[in-house]
């Protein structure tokens, strides 16, 4: 008896659901903290302590995606810098947009190990974020 890798078979889950096509927009979190180019450290890991998140996509004087920075990240920088410094984030940042169907979502979170994806409009504006847990509550069916 063959057995079904993990990534098939989680998108046959979402599929035998009738949820793959689920656009991204249904099920991200709206309510995202993004955190300034420019913003120093100590800054930084305050406002992640206080969202109790372990990251947050970075965005320039516009609101568009630039980066994206981690607790991982910043533990680094308060370790080895001034934390009066700005912070250093990483500029190559995997983003959806907010018709990316849930079964392409689930691909790219289980593949990349990323907790969480930014979702940005047409304009790299970000309008929301696709945890894992996010996507665990719409296989779940819950709110």
């Amino acid at each position: 008896m063959s057995q079904i890798p993990p990534l098939e078979k989680m998108k046959k889950v979402a599929e035998d659901k009738a949820i793959s096509e689920a656009p991204a927009q249904s099920f991200m979190t709206k309510q995202v903290l993004c955190i300034s180019v420019g913003t120093r450290i100590y800054f930084a890991v305050k406002m992640l302590q206080t969202h109790r998140i372990s990251g947050a996509p970075v965005v320039d004087n516009s609101g568009r995606l630039i980066g994206i920075i981690s607790d991982h990240d910043l533990l680094l920088q308060a370790a080895t810098r001034d934390v009066s410094e700005p912070i250093e984030y990483r500029k190559e940042v995997l983003a959806i947009d907010v018709d990316t169907p849930l079964k392409e979502v689930i691909v790219h979170l289980y593949k990349t190990k990323y907790r969480r994806l930014p979702v940005i409009d047409s304009t790299r504006k970000v309008v929301g974020v696709v945890s894992r847990i996010d996507v665990l509550m719409k296989l779940l069916g819950l709110p």
